[in-house]
């Protein structure tokens, strides 16, 4: 473990395309139903590192919804005036009918929208947190 983060942070590219590409993959590893194929192209559509976006996506796929579906929920419930366990237990009785129930105009206001919006701001506001973590320790590494 200990080598692969060595190699990580040896990266041959700049300090931002790393952290900005790290950044990508954890914001898509922790939104739902998001993965590597749209990591990789949204990193070289923005020409970022797609080795660290590809890493952090895998890193945080498949054990980010455990941590991130409380927290988008709470954040989601209180902009929109709703609480996560009703979002939560709402989004999995109907998540379970499929799709064409999700898409209907009360489920999508009540439910998805919350959720959503949520996921995006904790999502968001945790790849920002990683950029900069990223950014500092590859420019201390680089001195």
């Amino acid at each position: 473990m200990t080598n692969f983060l060595k190699q990580f942070f040896l990266i041959d590219d700049t300090p931002h395309k790393i952290a900005a590409g790290a950044a990508l993959g954890i914001f898509l590893g922790i939104a739902p139903g998001v993965g590597v194929a749209a990591t990789v192209v949204l990193a070289s559509i923005l020409r970022l590192n797609r080795l660290a976006a590809i890493t952090a996506v895998l890193a945080t796929n498949t054990w980010s919804l455990i941590v991130a579906l409380p927290v988008s929920a709470t954040v989601g419930g209180y902009l929109f005036g709703g609480n996560k366990t009703y979002l939560i237990d709402q989004f999995n009785k109907n998540y379970q009918l499929g799709y064409k129930v999700l898409l209907r105009k009360e489920i999508l206001f009540d439910i998805v929208l919350p959720l959503a919006i949520g996921f995006v701001i904790v999502s968001g506001l945790t790849a920002l947190f990683f950029y900069v973590v990223i950014y500092a320790l590859i420019k201390i590494n680089k001195k």
